[in-house]
């Protein structure tokens, strides 16, 4: 998967701008279904000229965004298709809403299963920073909030339902997206504590794999994801390896 570059001009995405959607757009919106995933790395969006409203969060979404990593491996950071801010005002999170409140599941208590910890009190108005990344073998996408400990750890404590592992999406346009969810049992732990998932979306005859996991390094939790239509072994050791290195460049950056 290859990035459109934004014109010169643009600046980093910002919070409450709305992405320019491609072709792309059918299949990507599947994706947001079980997990927030940067609309800026996979539709290529890039900012429109809205000045950024004042936002409580600047600061220390700033701090957050300069503690991701610059590169692993040859995923490198796409400044102009990245975002901080106040994790609710994130074109990330807001485009993830407007998917899911148009889409219909054959089992409703699966929408939004492994993102549910985004709906816990104090995460809506924290600061957060979401990362894309370019990678030979698809895209990686980054998100950092912080968080106090106490709602951080029962951010990665809280998992999806058991009835969850398999599910049918009907979006607004009729079309269908058929969904298996499994737990990575092999997966290292990271930080303080984490889970990984993998996610495969059958949509118009198309299957791809997104690979995801979230951690806890102490008040911050971060979630990396992986998708594209390449080996799922090579995107979990991407997974793990992305994560242990922004575990790092955190410990670096904030001490």
């Amino acid at each position: 998967m290859r990035l459109r570059p934004c014109p010169a001009h643009s600046a980093r995405n910002v919070a409450g701008q709305t992405p320019r959607l491609r072709e792309s757009r059918g299949f990507v919106r599947s994706l947001v279904l079980p997990v927030a995933l940067p609309m800026a790395v996979l539709l290529s969006a890039c900012g429109g000229g809205a000045e950024q409203n004042a936002d409580p969060n600047a600061e220390a979404a700033t701090a957050l965004h300069e503690a991701q990593p610059l590169n692993v491996r040859d995923a490198t950071l796409v400044a102009e298709s990245s975002e901080s801010g106040t994790y609710s005002e994130l074109v990330t999170v807001r485009y993830s809403e407007e998917v899911r409140a148009s889409t219909e599941l054959d089992k409703p208590e699966c929408m939004d299963a492994a993102n549910q910890w985004g709906g816990l009190e104090g995460v809506r108005d924290a600061p957060a920073s979401v990362a894309a990344y370019e990678w030979s073998g698809g895209a990686v996408t980054h998100m950092l909030v912080r968080l106090d400990e106490e709602t951080a750890a029962e951010a990665v404590s809280t998992e999806p339902p058991e009835s969850c592992d398999e599910y049918t999406a009907t979006h607004e346009d009729g079309t269908t997206s058929d969904y298996r969810v499994r737990d990575l049992e092999d997966v290292p732990h990271i930080g303080d504590a984490s889970r990984a998932f993998t996610v495969e979306v059958e949509s118009a005859g198309e299957t791809r794999h997104m690979v995801s996991l979230m951690y806890r390094n102490g008040e911050l939790v971060g979630s990396t994801s992986v998708v594209g239509n390449g080996g799922l072994e090579d995107y979990e050791r991407m997974l793990v390896e992305f994560s242990e290195a922004a575990v790092e460049r955190q410990r670096q950056m904030l001490g």
